[in-house]
């Protein structure tokens, strides 16, 4: 088991639970190892806290050089693989099905292909029960194969049945490859170009969807291929910001998981990141009752899912999710009123937020300062803006010009009008450099230039006349949204 870094092992080390170290340890002793073998030495060592560069490990293990070091770690990193995957291979029906697989090659090797047919069949019930359809398609190549090499005594149809159940598995494969490319592509399009920003973009974007995606998804289609087609038109609407249909589709991607427990619980995030879609559509669209009723039945599925180490990628998504629920729900609720105990304990929240790329973090940091402007608390807004303002390499610019005007609104309305001076200027280059798209914050910045000058409710007034063609459209909805000058810059 190659590792490409020495931090691999410790980081994998660090997430093992009281359990899964017990069963590591039972696992070692069964297979013939004991605890004075060195990479079992090397496993207690760091799962007490100790380091790869502690001086005294080389004594500790026994071991002359660091080629012998980097071959336990190497040994090490494996051997808790092995063990992970053979306690948690109950929970994982892909393991499962995976598994009896390799032991029909094991079985085939030593001639018993007849017992290797057997295995297979069972496996192949499983793969088809949890829509497993890649473990599906090679489960009947290994059993074409062996129809192919041997005289197994099968019944007359038994060529034509492989034959024909290949061609579905194949057909049903082609789809979900060709959806789950697009939904790749639309989803990329989103983080390089953000919604589109005219009908040009849309038309161009349209053409983009229908180059992928042209047929109707048939009815017969698998559970896998009717999820898929509901994430691709939900990311196909979404860009195009129809949010009406965007969360129509987000509602039928929950369903299908929703009433199938077995699949649900196997693939946890799938439904987690539906309910992800569901949520934003329903913040977007100013909708508090939607979202309380989608945020009460996430809480009730999560509330009864068994929280393990192995699912932690799900408690990670789960739990950024709650907190990102919290925070839409004051910025729903009209007027947004927060008191300072509840603002310190989601910054608290927000600051322990891991296991999730970075901008996840970053939004949350945002969407607590606008909460803080709107309750009030400038000084507080200023000091949870910091983490943003300050990332040298962020996924998204517009997260950084939202920040970078709120920073000034609060630097206004706290009355340091020489910062503001300045920062208006600094906004207004780096928003030519970047080649921002929208004039949305170019008017913000005209807006505080007029208040600068003293003209007050005249600012105000031609700002809305100059804002009017903008909300006219569909296209700056998210800037509004994520902006509202309405309420962070009140007249």
């Amino acid at each position: 088991m190659a590792i490409a870094k020495k931090e691999q092992l410790t980081e994998l080390i660090s997430t093992l639970d009281t359990s899964e170290k017990r069963f590591f340890t039972r696992y070692t002793n069964q297979s013939g190892a004991g605890e004075d073998d060195k990479f079992y030495r090397l496993f207690q060592h760091l799962s007490k806290g100790g380091s790869l560069e502690d001086p005294k490990l080389d004594a500790l293990l026994g071991i002359t050089g660091p080629t012998q070091l980097v071959n336990l770690q190497r040994h090490l990193y494996g051997r808790i693989l092995d063990a992970l995957r053979l306690q948690h291979r109950r929970r994982d029906a892909g393991i499962q099905v995976r598994e009896q697989i390799d032991y029909a090659n094991l079985l085939y090797d030593r001639g018993l292909y007849l017992h290797a047919l057997k295995l297979l069949a069972r496996a192949k019930e499983q793969a088809f029960t949890y829509h497993l359809d890649l473990h599906h398609l090679l489960i009947i190549d290994f059993e074409k194969l062996i129809e192919s090499r041997h005289i197994t005594r099968s019944s007359p149809g038994r060529m034509a049945e492989l034959t024909t159940e290949s061609r579905k598995r194949q057909a049903v494969m082609d789809s979900t490859v060709r959806q789950s490319n697009l939904q790749l592509v639309l989803q990329r399009y989103f983080i390089q170009h953000g919604h589109v920003g005219n009908a040009a973009a849309a038309r161009q974007f349209y053409q983009l969807f229908h180059h992928y995606f042209s047929d109707p998804v048939p009815a017969s289609a698998t559970y896998q291929e009717r999820v898929l087609a509901h994430q691709c038109r939900f990311w196909f609407h979404y860009n195009q910001l129809q949010l009406e249909r965007a969360g129509y589709h987000a509602f039928l991607w929950t369903e299908q998981i929703r009433g199938r427990n077995e699949l649900r619980e196997r693939d946890v995030n799938f439904y987690i990141k539906g309910m992800d879609r569901r949520l934003l559509i329903a913040f977007f669209r100013d909708d508090l009752a939607g979202h309380a009723a989608a945020s009460a039945e996430l809480a009730t599925f999560l509330s009864g899912i068994q929280s393990t180490q192995q699912q932690r990628n799900s408690q990670f998504m789960a739990d950024i999710l709650l907190l990102r629920v919290e925070m839409d729900r004051h910025l729903l609720t009209k007027p947004c009123s927060c008191a300072p105990a509840q603002i310190e304990q989601l910054g608290e929240r927000a600051a322990s937020v891991n296991g999730v790329d970075r901008h996840k973090q970053l939004v949350l940091y945002y969407k607590l300062s606008v909460i803080c402007v709107l309750s009030g608390h400038l000084n507080r807004a200023l000091t949870y803006l910091d983490p943003v303002l300050n990332e040298r390499k962020p996924l998204r610019h517009d997260l950084i010009v939202y920040a970078r005007l709120l920073q000034l609104v609060c630097h206004y309305r706290l009355g340091h009008l020489e910062f503001v001076t300045y920062g208006i200027n600094n906004l207004a280059r780096y928003l030519g450099r970047i080649g921002y798209a929208s004039e949305y914050p170019t008017l913000v910045l005209q807006l505080l230039r007029g208040l600068l000058r003293g003209e007050g409710q005249a600012a105000h007034e031609i700002f809305a006349q100059r804002l009017r063609p903008l909300r006219d459209t569909i296209f700056h909805l998210r800037e509004f949204r994520y902006f509202g000058v309405d309420a962070l810059l009140p007249a």
